[in-house]
């Protein structure tokens, strides 16, 4: 197994409530996240912390050369007791992405920091990597959009 990590930093004219009701409301994801497809709420269950986690299952679309691939895999959601986002991606063949987001005050509007940490097999560690920097960047481009009312950007 290999291990990699991206950060991104990204500000919005929006209050810090909004943007993390948005984020934590894992359904928004289908407007902004451009490789998912749907979206299935499985269950909520509670940490030792007693925290809420939500579980579901997720359903992406990517291109992989001249191919269409689909592939579904589950995500635990919880807000920790900083007030975190966290997420917890499980996908076949041994991928694990665990993605912490914060959404700080900054003047009007909100500094939103994410930390996304990758563990996926040797093979595939780079391609992960790749799709998921590309994908988090274009998504909160589109919820930079969305939220401020611009024109959402097109790939």
């Amino acid at each position: 197994m290999a291990q990699d990590s991206f950060e991104l930093d990204t500000f919005i004219e929006v209050p810090p409530e909004k943007v993390k009701s948005f984020l934590s409301t894992l359904s928004n994801h289908t407007q902004i996240h451009p490789l998912i497809v749907n979206i299935a709420y499985e269950k909520t269950t509670k940490a030792a912390d007693g925290s809420r986690i939500d579980h579901y299952k997720i359903r992406d679309r990517m291109k992989q050369g001249p191919f269409m691939t689909t592939f579904t895999y589950s995500v635990e959601m919880s807000i920790n007791a900083r007030g975190e986002i966290v997420y917890d991606a499980h996908q076949s063949p041994g991928i694990y992405l665990h993605n912490v987001t914060i959404c700080l005050p900054e003047g009007n509007g909100t500094r939103i920091q994410e930390r996304v940490e990758i563990t996926a097999p040797s093979l595939l560690i780079k391609t992960v990597y790749k799709q998921g920097l590309a994908s988090h960047k274009e998504m909160f481009a589109k919820l930079k959009a969305l939220l401020e009312g611009s024109p959402i950007p097109s790939k």
